[in-house]
């Protein structure tokens, strides 16, 4: 099975996003060959939700079984919600969408919520959680200057920690669930 991620900006998320979507394949028992679109190199919300922008990657990769829309929530401040709805209704089965709470640096913040000194829900619920914790995070721990700014070392624990992201990051559950429906429905 190929699986195309599509980020909203691939320069620090491919770091977090294909782990993740590896290990969600793997929990669901399913090989996949994960790549994270790069070409176009997509900059922002706006961009990856777009419905043209959309189209014309789903037309230029027929080859990819699934494409996984991933970009962030950004407290739906642009109604981030409302059109990947619209994308995955534009691709039925093709397109899985998700988005994360607020953003993507949550998930892999989730995997070190001990070290971060704060409560988690307060995590969570901020409005711009990459400026706030993750990139403080990332400096203090000195890893701004590693690969993806950090990142990738950051996603390192994600094995022994793949259940407690689950249940930190609900959305990445449902993520899982909905992987599952679609698999169940569709042959591949």
């Amino acid at each position: 099975m190929k699986v195309l991620v599509i980020p909203e900006d691939p320069t620090r998320d491919q770091y977090i996003l294909k782990p993740i979507v590896e290990a969600l394949f793997a929990d669901l028992g399913r090989k996949a060959r994960v790549d994270v679109l790069k070409d176009p190199h997509l900059r922002g919300t706006s961009e990856a939700l777009a419905q043209k922008m959309v189209g014309r990657i789903v037309a230029e990769n027929p080859m990819e079984d699934l494409f996984l829309l991933i970009v962030d929530r950004d407290g739906d401040r642009w109604n981030n919600t409302h059109q990947a709805a619209a994308r995955e209704a534009d691709h039925p089965n093709r397109v899985i969408a998700c988005l994360a709470v607020e953003e993507v640096e949550v998930w892999m913040l989730a995997l070190h919520r001990e070290e971060l000194g704060v409560a988690w829900a307060e995590v969570r619920e901020h409005t711009d959680p990459k400026e706030h914790y993750a990139d403080p995070f990332l400096r203090q721990k000195g890893w701004l200057m590693q690969v993806g700014s950090g990142r990738k070392r950051a996603m390192q624990g994600l094995g022994a920690q793949w259940k407690a992201l689950l249940d930190f990051c609900p959305e990445l559950k449902e993520l899982r669930d909905r992987l599952r429906a679609w698999l169940e429905r569709t042959p591949v």
